[in-house]
């Protein structure tokens, strides 16, 4: 047994030393120390073996095997480094390497990371809804029925619901993120401070300022004594404090069946600097945030009362906010997969 082990350790020792890759040193280890190895083998005799040469024979057997290991592993050292000499002497390691493109935020999520920081800093906090909204909260909730003319300038695209447990015409894309205005205020007690970004969908033609999938900011402000001027000042801070304290802005009066009174605020075009371009539609204005004081019938359709409880809310344009930052001529620009494009961001 003594000589069996001697040779499989003479054998094992001078085989490795004679390889030449990591390979054939994987292939010893199964040949010698696998399940099925020469080694492992032998060490099953063992047991057949008289009692008191056992001891003997078992301290040679493991002499035998840690050589074998040791040996096969100092040879793995051997061929590694041999290996990474040789590479080096084939490659030129003083070219310079080819550097990995590293990605960044698209300019979309960077300007919404910055609108919200902003409104943090004012007290409001971050709400997130659903895309394919009812009929209801997109609309009805928000006083307006479903004659009322409004519906008819939003371009609504209706989900089919053909099989399914609803009317035809309830289940749709939304059109405006107003509809957060009622199911926040279902869920929180007055007074309350609420942004929700997020996208919005239109059955609109597609030009250089309009698309039919488009990112809006939705935010309102209920409290007690809330006051117009409360509004102006908000949006005033909010557009200087992301396109700087320089920019121009005006306000003129709108109507939205949702508030009341209802003002629309424009920023000098950033394009063409107000000297009017195809962005501006001639007008060297942009409209950027509408918004106004939150009809009492909002407020009672969520059970507040009107007489305690009264706010203000508005709408910012994001993906015309991001064209107007950075003086792109085409809100198409933000949607374009060009790397030439998003490199620049």
């Amino acid at each position: 047994m003594e000589e069996e082990l001697i040779q499989i350790k003479n054998s094992a020792v001078s085989l490795a030393l004679d390889a030449k890759d990591k390979k054939e040193l994987d292939d010893l280890k199964i040949r010698f120390l696998g399940r099925s190895g020469r080694l492992t083998l032998a060490l099953k005799e063992l047991s057949k073996l008289p009692k008191e040469k056992r001891p003997e024979v078992g301290k040679l057997a493991n002499e035998v095997k840690n050589t074998i290991e040791e040996t096969i592993l100092e040879k793995e050292s051997q061929v590694t480094k041999q290996k990474s000499q040789e590479l080096k002497e084939k490659i030129d390691i003083s070219i310079p390497g080819i550097k990995p493109q590293i990605g960044h935020l698209h300019p979309m999520t960077q300007v919404i990371y910055d609108v919200v920081n902003v409104f943090k800093g004012l007290g409001y906090q971050t709400a997130d809804g659903p895309e394919i909204e009812t009929d209801y909260y997109n609309f009805e909730a928000l006083n307006i029925p479903k004659d009322h003319p409004a519906r008819d300038t939003q371009q609504t695209l209706y989900l089919d619901t053909r099989n399914a447990k609803v009317n035809p015409g309830e289940i749709i894309l939304r059109t405006q993120l107003s509809g957060m205005q009622a199911r926040a205020m279902e869920k929180i007690k007055p007074p309350l401070r609420v942004i929700v970004p997020g996208k919005v969908f239109r059955y609109e033609q597609v030009d250089a300022s309009h698309g039919f999938e488009f990112w809006q900011l939705e935010g309102f402000l209920v409290d007690t004594n809330v006051k117009l001027t409360d509004l102006f000042g908000t949006i005033d801070y909010v557009l200087r404090k992301l396109m700087g304290e320089n920019i121009k802005l005006k306000f003129a009066t709108t109507n939205f069946p949702f508030v009341e009174p209802g003002v629309d605020t424009y920023i000098e075009c950033t394009v063409c600097k107000g000297k009017g371009c195809s962005f501006c539609k001639m007008s060297g204005w942009s409209e950027i945030m509408p918004a106004g004081m939150i009809h009492p019938n909002v407020l009672k359709a969520v059970g507040y009362s009107s007489r305690q409880w009264n706010g203000f809310a508005f709408c910012i344009g994001l993906s015309r906010l991001v064209t107007l930052r950075y003086k792109m001529d085409d809100l198409r620009l933000l949607t374009n997969p060009d790397m030439r494009i998003l490199e620049q961001f």
